[in-house]
Order: C-alpha cells, then sequence, then structure tokens
C-alpha cells in the first residue's frame, strides 16, 4: 500500500503516463552506464598527448563507445575521486564533490508510431552530496541528437562536440555564463544538435531548443511532452515528440537516416558540469544495423 502511494503521489507532482504511449512491456532496452566526466572537453579527448585513443578515433573513426561503453563506471570513478585518467594522467576534477558518485546504469527504450517517437529513461536515484547548487530541479534530463550525421565528428564523439574547455566551471572557462557550443554552429545547414529537457522542479517547464554556436532553450515545436514519475526508489522520464518536428531548431526524423545522440542527468539538484553523460549513441526507425555496439533500432509500435 505504501508503495503504490508513491507512485501515485509521485505521478502527481512530476506527470504521469499519458494516453497513446507504447507498451513499454514490449519494447527492447538498452543498459547504458552514465558517467561522472569532470572537466573532460572534446578538446582533452582529442589531444593524442592526453588521450591515447585519438588515432583510433581519427583515422579508424571508432566511436568512443567502442572502445568505453564497458569501462564507462571505472572512468567516473576515478574522475569523481580526483584521480588522474588518459595518457597524460590528467586530473579532470580538481574538487572532488563530496559523496558524489562517479557513475549511475540507466535503462533506455524508444519507440515510434510512424507520427510520434517516444524516449524512455529509467534509473534509481544515487546517494550524492549536500550541496544543492538547482535548487529548482532535483532532476533534469536532457537529451540531444543532430540530423543524421549533420554534425561533423557527432558520430565519433557523440554530445562531446558541444563540450569545450572554455565553457563555465571548465578548465580555461573566461565567462562564468558560457554554454554549450558547436564549433561553425549554423541552424541554416542542419549543423546543430536538437535539444529536449525534462525538469522536475514545480512549475518548471520542458525545454524544446537546440544547440548551435550557442544553446538556445527554445524554438523548438517537436517536443508535445516531457514527464517524470518518481516510483518508489527509481526515477522514469519519458519524452512524447512528434517526428515531423517542424519548429526552429527541430530535425525532422525519418526512416533512411542514423541519428547520433547523447543524454546526460544532472541528479540531486546539480547544474553546469556536475551531470552523469552517456557517450555518444546512434539510433535509427525501423534500420538494423549489425555490428555496432552504440547502435539502437527504434521500431514501429
Amino acid at each position: 500500500m505504501k508503495k503504490i502511494a508513491l507512485a501515485v503521489m509521485g505521478a502527481f507532482v512530476a506527470g504521469s503516463t499519458w494516453a497513446g504511449a507504447p507498451d513499454w512491456s514490449k519494447v527492447t532496452e538498452r543498459k547504458v552506464k552514465l558517467f561522472y566526466p569532470g572537466q573532460s572537453s572534446l578538446e582533452w579527448v582529442m589531444t593524442k598527448a592526453d588521450h591515447s585513443a585519438v588515432p583510433d578515433i581519427v583515422d579508424k573513426k571508432r566511436p568512443c563507445a567502442k572502445c568505453h561503453e564497458g569501462d564507462a563506471n571505472e572512468i567516473g570513478d576515478k574522475i569523481v575521486a580526483g584521480k588522474p585518467v588518459g595518457s597524460s594522467k590528467s586530473v579532470l576534477e580538481p574538487k572532488p564533490p563530496a559523496g558524489k558518485v562517479g557513475w549511475i546504469p540507466v535503462t533506455f527504450k524508444a519507440a515510434h508510431d510512424g507520427e510520434k517517437i517516444y524516449f524512455r529513461f529509467e534509473w534509481v536515484p544515487p546517494k550524492n552530496g549536500d550541496v544543492k547548487m538547482d535548487k529548482k530541479n532535483e532532476v533534469k534530463l536532457t537529451m540531444l541528437f543532430d540530423g543524421g550525421g549533420t554534425v561533423p565528428g557527432a558520430e565519433l564523439n557523440g554530445c562531446w562536440n558541444t563540450c569545450h574547455t572554455d565553457l563555465r566551471t571548465m578548465k580555461d572557462a573566461k565567462d562564468d555564463k558560457a554554454t554549450k557550443y558547436i564549433k561553425d554552429g549554423d541552424l541554416a545547414s542542419g549543423k546543430f544538435y536538437d535539444l529536449i529537457q525534462f525538469r522536475s522542479g514545480k512549475g518548471e517547464k520542458p525545454v524544446d531548443g537546440y544547440v548551435t554556436d550557442k544553446r538556445h532553450m527554445e524554438g523548438g515545436k517537436g517536443l508535445i511532452k516531457a514527464e517524470g514519475v518518481k516510483e518508489g526508489n527509481k526515477w522514469v522520464v519519458t519524452f512524447e515528440r512528434s517526428l515531423a518536428g517542424g519548429g526552429k531548431g527541430d530535425h525532422a526524423l525519418a526512416a533512411d537516416k542514423i541519428y547520433n545522440f547523447g543524454f546526460a542527468i544532472h541528479e540531486d539538484f546539480t547544474e553546469a558540469r556536475y551531470h552523469y553523460v552517456s557517450l555518444g549513441y546512434q539510433f535509427g526507425l525501423d534500420k538494423a544495423v549489425e555490428g555496432v555496439k552504440n547502435y539502437y533500432n527504434i521500431t514501429k509500435q
């Protein structure tokens, strides 16, 4: 009885399942390790002296997930503890947050119905610290995806294309308001990431924006709903979006393309870089791709 009451209360506060959503019990799940990245910018990732895998990424076109999907938890544990990583033995977290864990496991599912696409994320919140950076939102979940090869390097580095060493709270920050961007990002040519975000705070609205030369938190019209339910000891966040998009910064999603995506979770009232992030993944609609570890086939339900 107590568990039911908690689930109902969570649904009332943070949202509930809506009509038309797929039967999630019939949708293929993917386990994804989200890890704490510290100050691991794109520049660090793509510098050979820091990261020995650069030749594999550049010359062999190997995505980060091919090498690190298995040990992302170990990397996160080292970074959050302030321990050195990479070939240069860099300390990517100069001020380890007290009590923060290095990674969290997330169950990802997605489906479409020919007109709309649905994304579902489920995880158990970790025990973190006592510092509340974002007092409004216990949780924020952000998803970024390109237009199907429209952002160079997205198929290799995922969302790291938006993370640079000069952003706020990063190593070479010069502006405490500088947010994610793509070098030479351009809306007209499609060189941008579509951005959707769920926020758990009371009265907080979902975000439907995009990332070009900076992060824009509005403009899109494709996001229909972004809802979260706290069920017992776990969070379940679900997005419902039109395939067509139709707004500024919306990518249209079609069956003949492969899209590059990633997602991040701000847990325990955190903000800026103090989140958990996924490596770069890919999805397609009703398009099976064999031998690609970081690919997810979104089938029609």
